[in-house]
């Protein structure tokens, strides 16, 4: 329950707070923000997958998970180095 209610208070601050920058930033370039981390954690997850299924051959197991998919969105090739990093060392 109380998770619940710590992500619903969350949810409204970040609504809160796209709103009051919103009129200072104007609307269009936030949502052109979020659109641009949602295509790289979409791009993030078919890399991910991509990858499972054909190192899946070699017995060598790729983590798809939300984590993986973050690091691989917020740094780009060198996320996709660490988490290939990750994978041969484990």
């Amino acid at each position: 329950m109380i998770v619940y209610i710590g992500v619903s208070l969350i949810s409204v601050l970040l609504i809160l707070g796209f709103i009051i920058i919103g009129k200072k930033v104007g609307y269009g370039a936030i949502l052109e923000k979020l659109a641009i981390i949602w295509f790289r954690l979409a791009c993030s997850f078919a890399i991910l997958y991509i990858a499972h299924i054909i190192a899946d051959g070699y017995n060598i197991i790729v983590p798809v998970n939300i984590f993986s998919a973050l690091t691989i969105t917020i740094l780009g090739i060198p996320g996709m180095l660490c988490i290939g990093i990750i994978t041969i060392l484990q």
